[in-house]
């Protein structure tokens, strides 16, 4: 992260730099010129963020030191074009004299002339000082220069049908891959009146967590998206809605978190330790207001071309559980109820969207959500029927949830 350069005939000053340095994992590179020559080449070829240099220095190697080459050469790399400007330069010498005579030099340039001295420590600390500086300064400018570039990406476990669905939406989408990256990213704009959201899309190479959480922080790294959403088909709970519905997660929680054990009598007991993640605040409540009014959710029913769909299309907002395997066992999706009695579905992706986009590499995401509707109940009669309805009304619901709710209040 720091580069630093010594220009220095003295090897003992040279050591005592090295050792005061080589314990700041920061400093990635340390490269010393023990001439003005060499020290030329250095600046002509590399760019250094620190260079201490000395002030009574040889030309060549061989030739005797001379007082001024320091200040002469502090002055050419000013006015020689052929250098990279070090971003900040230490004077450095062990004579009072030499100091006196040229601390002027230095002044004027607002640099740093600091004694060395065997017996004394304080310029290890003056030096110490300037490189914990350009650590933190160059560590704020390196987040601050980082923003997002995309305004939503949309993420989903399978190609078909579920970002099929995403790519059926009103985006003008065109596809493109990354030099090193083989996933297909897709990229749109949705747009309404005045109004325009730049959108990234991309499905996961299968399905499960991993996939899910592996695919979601390429896309955060690449395209730093601000919102992270997922969309398609998830397992629902009777009781809990129709074929169909949208489900919101709201919280989101591996169920498979826990530990294994066995009992006296020798049977296997799970003792689950969910460790959820919640809905950002705000967001949710945006999806609380869609949920009070059905002004697009009657409408994205009526746009199904097919008419063979005998409930009508709700949203449910609630718990969300994401698990490593398909569930069609009743007895599975009553165990996990047990431990979240408000659970409104089940997926293997969720979580995994939740847990990177709150831990990932700044600036994280504002917020990561997922909606996905109902296709099946979890139980032996689970069936791919209603997988194609499913994607439709997740990704079109979202569609208008983004243009009419999440970036209209920004």
């Amino acid at each position: 992260m720091i580069n630093v350069l010594v220009v220095d005939d003295n090897q003992h000053k040279i050591r005592a730099v090295r050792r005061l340095l080589e314990i700041i994992p920061e400093v990635k590179i340390f490269e010393t010129a023990t001439n003005v020559t060499s020290a030329k080449q250095y600046l002509v070829n590399n760019h250094y963020d620190l260079l201490i240099l000395d002030l009574s220095l040889p030309t060549r190697d061989g030739d005797d030191p001379f007082p001024q080459n320091g200040v002469n050469f502090l002055n050419e790399i000013n006015r020689n074009p052929r250098f990279k400007k070090p971003f900040h330069i230490i004077g450095f010498s062990e004579f009072d004299d030499f100091i006196e005579t040229f601390k002027g030099d230095f002044s004027d340039e607002l640099w740093a002339l600091v004694k060395y001295d065997q017996e004394n420590t304080k310029w290890e600390k003056q030096i110490l000082n300037r490189i914990n500086y350009l650590i933190n300064s160059k560590r704020d400018l390196k987040v601050a220069d980082i923003t997002y570039n995309y305004d939503l990406a949309i993420l989903t476990a399978l190609r078909s049908p579920e970002l099929d669905a995403v790519l059926k939406l009103d985006g003008n989408w065109d596809s493109f891959r990354l030099s090193h990256d083989s996933t297909e990213y897709f990229r749109g704009i949705f747009t309404k009146g005045n109004l325009s959201i730049s959108v990234i899309a991309a499905c996961a190479p299968q399905m499960g967590m991993v996939a899910t959480s592996v695919l979601t922080n390429k896309v955060i790294e690449n395209f730093r998206p601000k919102y992270v959403a997922m969309v398609g088909i998830a397992g629902g709970i009777k009781g809990v809605g129709n074929l169909g519905d949208v489900l919101i997660a709201d919280q989101s929680f591996d169920s498979g978190s826990g530990k294994i054990k066995t009992t006296d009598t020798g049977e296997r007991l799970f003792e689950p330790d969910f460790k959820s993640i919640d809905l950002d605040t705000d967001v949710r409540e945006l999806f609380l207001s869609c949920k009070g009014s059905r002004a697009y959710v009657d409408r994205i029913k009526n746009d199904w071309p097919v008419k063979d769909i005998p409930t009508e299309l709700n949203i449910h907002i609630g718990p969300f559980a994401s698990g490593a395997g398909v569930i069609a066992n009743n007895q599975v999706i009553e165990e996990i109820k047990g431990h979240s009695r408000k659970l409104i579905g089940l997926d293997m992706e969720s979580y995994g969207l939740f847990y990177t986009s709150k831990h990932c590499s700044k600036p994280r995401p504002i917020s990561a959500f997922s909606m996905k509707s109902v296709s099946d109940f979890g139980d032996k009669n689970k069936d791919d029927r209603f997988q194609a309805y499913c994607s439709f009304t997740s990704a079109n619901f979202l569609y208008h949830f983004v243009l009419n709710h999440l970036f209209v209040i920004e």
